[in-house]
């Protein structure tokens, strides 16, 4: 099979599919996505990626249309996982089954710690399966991504898609912003409630600014590794329009694991020439991108009669400064320290004192599941309701705090255990491809810092981007991609 070629197809597809469902019933929707879904996959395993990639890019604006689409996903995970153990089954391969690493081990283990908890905390069995589908579903499609047979062209056809998937998310996202939130978004985006400090942020497809730059960063990292593969200048575009939309999204946890990651991979590489490329992209990013569309928002915004709005926003310089500003002004740390992050924080830790072995459990403090089902410890620790002017309870916003929380000591070793691992897991990758493995250890810097500020690891569309990496690492590790080279840069 020509892999890249064959993306043709599939991308054609993928939208025919995704365009029909959508004017579906969603009880009829949910059918016949998953099975199309589902049947992709069997036939064609290795589509899985490019599949999904277009897939979970829009399945927030999708589902706000039409909410059958949400297990399609799901379906085509599941499918890989089955159709990875009958390959394996056939050929009596049944070592491989459950051949796990030490990470892959610490992380189920802590799955299970944070489900047993919960089931002790009295937390709903919905809610527990819930929030183990969020943390297991994307370690399945690793578990199936990395037993697949996989060359070096789809590995650069993959990236070439993820970056052409970006570009449609930047349009859309020009679009937006320049259009006051009033094109191209479902009715229900278009009415939502957003502060004035969330106001000017780019959404995007992906229905929130934090997930949208996540993955322009990952897009940014692929451009810039087909840039340096194929030494054709033209991978600038995308990179430059990738980083001045990154700017718009205004998330301040990812600016800074950005500059993090850019030290780290100075530091382990030395490489001049990176650096050269990434100040290159910095200032035609935020000149020819960031300032112009900016200046254009807030000349509509005039003409729409918004003045005020448009005063707020006129110097660009001062946005990005006072949004970064106002994160440790005395006003913003004294309202942190009262129902932010740093309350969280203090809140999490006089809970764990009571739950220290174990804790709370999966579905009780800051998650996924506690804020669709609620918890059953807020109300005794006074969280009950504490954002109730805004119709629900909290997300953690921090992914350290809510795993200290709600798996206690035994939980935060194995979730150590799962990260520190697999650090060394990349950096042993470096025998076989040092270029790779360098790539890998920055985006384990990337996750790491933004675990600080948000739920990252719930992050759908991110831990999807992810996990395929690490799959493509062990393949890497153990020399096992055919067509790739051991390189020493």
């Amino acid at each position: 099979m020509n892999y890249p070629k064959s993306l043709y197809t599939l991308t054609i597809a993928t939208i025919i599919i995704l365009s029909i469902c959508v004017f579906m019933p969603p009880s009829i929707t949910v059918l016949v996505s998953s099975l199309s879904f589902a049947i992709i996959v069997w036939k064609k395993p290795k589509w899985i990626i490019p599949l999904l990639i277009m897939y979970f890019s829009v399945r927030p604006f999708l589902l706000e249309i039409n909410d059958g689409l949400k297990l399609a996903g799901d379906a085509a995970i599941i499918t890989l996982f089955i159709r990875v153990t009958w390959d394996a089954v056939k050929k009596k391969n049944f070592k491989q089954l459950y051949q796990l690493e030490w990470y892959e081990w610490a992380y189920i283990l802590f799955c299970t710690v944070g489900a047993i908890s919960a089931l002790f905390t009295d937390v709903m069995l919905v809610a527990i399966i819930f929030q183990l589908r969020k943390f297991l579903i994307m370690y399945v499609l690793f578990y199936g991504v990395k037993r697949l047979e996989w060359q070096q062209q789809d590995f650069f056809a993959i990236m070439k898609l993820t970056v052409g998937v970006a570009l449609v998310l930047i349009a859309h996202g020009f679009v937006e912003k320049l259009s006051q939130r009033q094109w191209l978004l479902p009715e229900t985006w278009v009415d939502m409630f957003l502060s004035p400090a969330n106001a000017d942020r780019i959404y995007g497809l992906l229905g929130n600014p934090n997930s949208m730059a996540m993955y322009l960063f990952i897009a940014m990292v692929a451009s810039l590794i087909l840039l340096n593969i194929t030494k054709q200048k033209i991978w600038y575009i995308p990179a430059i329009l990738g980083f001045g939309t990154f700017l718009m999204t205004y998330s301040r946890g990812s600016m800074i694991a950005i500059f993090a990651v850019v030290a780290f991979y100075l530091l382990v590489t030395k490489s001049k020439q990176f650096l050269k490329q990434f100040i290159i992209i910095g200032i035609l990013g935020y000149v020819c991108v960031f300032t112009p569309v900016e200046f254009i928002d807030n000349e509509i915004e005039n003409i729409q009669g918004t003045v005020e709005q448009g005063d707020e926003n006129s110097n660009q310089n001062s946005t990005i400064g006072d949004r970064f500003g106002s994160s440790f002004s005395e006003e913003n740390i004294s309202l942190s320290g009262n129902t932010g992050r740093l309350f969280f924080v203090k809140k999490g830790f006089e809970i764990l004192s009571s739950h220290l072995v174990i804790g709370t459990g999966f579905g009780t403090f800051g998650d996924s599941a506690a804020l669709v089902y609620s918890s059953p410890i807020y109300e005794e620790y006074g969280l009950k309701g504490i954002y109730s002017y805004i119709g629900r309870d909290f997300y953690s916003d921090n992914q350290y705090i809510q795993i200290i929380v709600q798996t206690g000591i035994v939980g935060t070793l194995l979730f150590a255990l799962f990260m520190l691992n697999m650090l060394w897991h990349m950096w042993q990758t470096r025998k076989e491809n040092v270029a790779f493995a360098n790539i890998l250890m920055s985006l384990w810097v990337f996750v790491a810092i933004v675990g600080i500020v948000y739920n990252v690891w719930e992050n759908q569309m991110f831990t999807f981007c992810y996990f395929t990496l690490l799959a493509w690492m062990e393949i890497v590790r153990r020399g096992k991609l055919k067509g790739i080279t051991r390189t020493d840069h």
